[in-house]
């Protein structure tokens, strides 16, 4: 039985079919949602100059992509958490930092999720599709302990 389903959220329109998905397979399961939206930190070459000093480079991208992602996403997640209350499904809405695959993997298993629920805009066929997909939704794929549906 399906009681907690993990939706990957990165605010795109594919995301938004995602959770739309799982709505549908959380309605009559009577699941609850976790909204999950990471903020993947990526290399940028002016944090460069911080050297191997880790904490200084973090900051430094927090501030230059961070902060440019996390003022979207609130505005992004009201409207996702508006339709969770419309529908009256039970929910839980995360932000963290770091590595996408990582996180979602992470949370996932201290969550105790019975599926993860994620998007894709992938287009391919066959054999080309699972070669294609993106890094983050194939990593998952491969490495969640639970079913992972992928909606294009």
């Amino acid at each position: 039985m399906i009681k907690k389903i993990l939706v990957t959220d990165d605010g795109t329109e594919v995301s938004n079919r995602a959770l739309e998905v799982a709505f549908e397979i959380a309605g009559p399961c009577n699941a609850q949602i976790i909204l999950f939206h990471v903020i993947d930190l990526i290399e940028d070459p002016e944090t460069m100059i911080f050297g191997n000093n880790i904490e200084l480079i973090e900051k430094a991208k927090m501030m230059n992509l961070g902060t440019k992602i996390e003022n979207k996403w609130p505005n992004i997640a009201d409207k996702r958490i508006k339709k969770l209350n419309e529908r009256d499904i039970a929910y839980e809405s995360m932000t963290v930092t770091g590595k996408a695959a990582e996180q979602i993997l992470e949370c996932a298993k201290a969550k105790k999720v019975d599926m993860i629920v994620m998007g894709s805009s992938n287009r391919l066929k066959g054999l080309s599709k699972i070669k294609a997909l993106g890094s983050v939704t194939r990593r998952v794929s491969e490495l969640a302990d639970c079913p992972v549906l992928i909606v294009h």
